[in-house]
């Protein structure tokens, strides 16, 4: 689902340019073009692919696209399916996120192999010289499939892979044009009697191979009746029994449009008919895309409940006439005649509730609980501008219209609605349970909870320090008064030390990587105009006028302990904490281990 900020890479020209440019890489390494891969980088790359054994850190742009001239010739064919694709643009910085399919072809004397990998990326690129240019590029591996061994075992077969596209291959082509005109017996007569299509990449609980044309019928079937139509690309494989095709499949279903990326690979047999069909898609669409489907759990990484167990349901509430939306996720068969207790979760800073709001409130419910997970103004899915402004006392009052909104809930008790902060959204949190003496708990889980003085010995070390950070947010608040318009900074960058997060070395890419908390819900920019608010705000401050009962889950390993310390220290009501040192402040947003750990240590205080 797009939100009013998301990558829209048809309407606006950097997102197409950044959009194009990403592509010809891996099209330039597919083709062997390697003058034109490094012509699209800077000259220094940072790069990851140390999930797959490969390089990681600072590299020139030649020595690496010398080593993918020295790696990709192996194969007779190599196929990048690139697709997902969300781009944040800041100024003369952008930051994007995508998946891969990316198919190696071998014949290493026993027949046509795969090695197929299926990964995240996230990169970083600059705008010098009058165009983009890509800077970083990072891996994160989540499959692969086939014969593993043909990265190592494959025969030196460049063929021609400079080639822009082969002609379609008739029989092949027969079986695509039968599947869009809902053909059934058509595409049936494109197959060997003793036809298999594999699906390495389905999703749990389906099939990962089927067997015969009579049952390739029944699977086709479930289909060949709606509108589609595949935009597709032949590969030449050297062999005209081996077919390699690309496309994007959409799909009408029931009126509601889907879309999948795919590499297909079609073998046939001595009459010319299709014998076996290697399909890779991408299974996290297919889950999330296709009605009556749906992923796993509430968050990608696994840590969020099960969607079986606990349900989400679309809110939305209005503050100052802002209208705010959210998930209120409920167990399975909530009972809303009977009166439950319910919290309102805040995440990070420029975080979006699908992010460790959303993992969070979806295993409270699964305690029993109805649990609140919200964007707030200016961000995600709520109204509101400017967009991206990290504004700590406009986040306050949203949370407190969060909670009206929720004493209003059937099923909801008035009287036992708590709130649970998570790094920055616990000095928020912290704020709106002290102004609301209504509300029942204050939760914290890994809080980043600063004052001025923490604050400045944090950002002195950027360039320009505290102050140069202070006045250039000044200066952008005055410009949008003036003009309306907002200036940003990526919110997370790896490489630009005026960014909101600037994490080097991969140390912390919670922001950035797709296998975390980046996607297409997460804008990843930074309104500058943040830098005051969020650098005088005082989030410490709360402590002493809180009375309600509070819990902390906490690590010294994690962000600025010494400011949890010291609100701890200033809380005159009821209080306990838990420091559990195995864990660091990343692994509270997503990894499930310490999810679980900070679950476990609240179960009982919250419930």
């Amino acid at each position: 689902m797009q939100s009013q900020s998301s990558a829209q890479t048809a309407e606006n020209p950097n997102e197409q340019a950044i959009s194009a440019l990403i592509e010809s890489v891996f099209t330039a390494a597919d083709r062997h073009r390697w003058a034109d891969a490094q012509s699209a980088m800077t000259s220094t790359v940072h790069v990851d692919y140390g999930d797959l054994g490969g390089p990681v850190g600072a590299v020139e742009a030649k020595e690496l696209v010398e080593g993918w001239a020295a790696f990709l010739p192996r194969f007779a064919r190599t196929v990048h399916k690139i697709h997902n694709m969300a781009i944040n643009v800041a100024g003369d910085r952008a930051s994007a996120t995508f998946d891969g399919i990316a198919v190696h072809l071998a014949d290493i004397g026993g027949g046509p192999e795969v090695w197929t990998v299926f990964a995240g990326y996230d990169a970083e690129l600059e705008h010098v010289d009058g165009g983009w240019r890509l800077a970083r590029m990072a891996l994160s591996l989540y499959r692969q499939t086939g014969n593993l061994e043909l990265a190592t075992r494959a025969a030196v077969d460049d063929g021609d892979a400079s080639a822009q596209a082969t002609e379609p291959n008739p029989i092949v082509e027969r079986f695509f044009t039968a599947f869009e005109d809902k053909d059934l017996d058509g595409l049936l007569s494109t197959l060997a009697d003793g036809a298999v299509q594999e699906m390495p990449l389905a999703p749990e609980g389906f099939p990962t191979k089927v067997e015969g044309r009579e049952a390739l019928g029944a699977l086709f079937g479930n289909v060949i009746s709606r509108d589609k139509r595949f935009v597709r690309h032949y590969h030449d494989t050297g062999s005209d029994g081996v077919v390699l095709v690309s496309f994007d499949g959409h799909v009408d279903v029931d009126g509601v449009p889907y879309a999948n990326s795919y590499v297909n690979l079609f073998i046939l047999d001595d009459a010319g008919r299709i014998a076996r069909i290697v399909e890779h898609f991408n299974p996290d669409v297919l889950l999330a895309g296709w009605p009556g489907l749906e992923v796993p759990h509430h968050s990608k990484h696994g840590a969020g409940a099960a969607t079986s167990k606990v349900d989400k349901n679309p809110v939305e509430f209005e503050r100052e006439g802002v209208t705010l939306r959210g998930h209120l996720f409920t167990p399975k068969g909530f009972d809303r005649g009977a009166l439950h207790p319910a919290v309102i979760v805040a995440g990070s800073w420029t975080s979006v509730k699908e992010q460790m709001a959303s993992t969070y409130a979806s295993r409270l419910a699964e305690l029993g609980m109805a649990a609140l997970a919200f964007d707030f103004t200016g961000f995600g899915e709520s109204d509101g501008a400017p967009r991206q402004l990290e504004n700590p006392a406009t986040k306050i009052e949203d949370i407190r219209a969060a909670f009206r909104f929720l004493q209003t809930q059937p099923g909801v008790d008035p009287k036992a609605i708590s709130g649970l902060g998570v790094c920055a959204g616990a000095g928020y949190m912290a704020h709106a349970v002290a102004k609301e003496p209504e509300m029942s708990k204050l939760l914290l889980v890994a809080p980043w909870l600063h004052n001025r003085a923490i604050a400045t010995e944090i950002y002195d070390g950027r360039p320009g320090g505290t102050e140069g950070l202070l006045a250039s947010g000044r200066a952008a608040a005055d410009a949008y008064r003036k003009t309306g318009k907002v200036e940003f900074v990526l919110a997370a960058s790896e490489l630009d030390p005026l960014t909101a997060m600037y994490v080097p070395n991969n140390v912390f890419d919670y922001y950035l990587n797709p296998a975390k908390g980046a996607g297409r819900e997460y804008d990843n920019r930074f309104a500058v105009a943040s830098w005051e608010p969020w650098i005088t705000f005082d989030g410490i401050s709360a402590a002493k006028s809180i009375r309600q009962p509070v819990h902390i889950v906490h690590s010294h390993s994690g962000a600025v302990p010494q400011g949890t310390e010291r609100f701890y220290a200033e809380l005159t009501g009821p209080k306990d904490i838990s420091w559990l040192e195995e864990f660091g402040q990343e692994d509270f947003y997503f990894r499930a281990p310490a999810v679980d750990a900070a679950l476990e240590s609240v179960r009982s205080f919250v419930l």
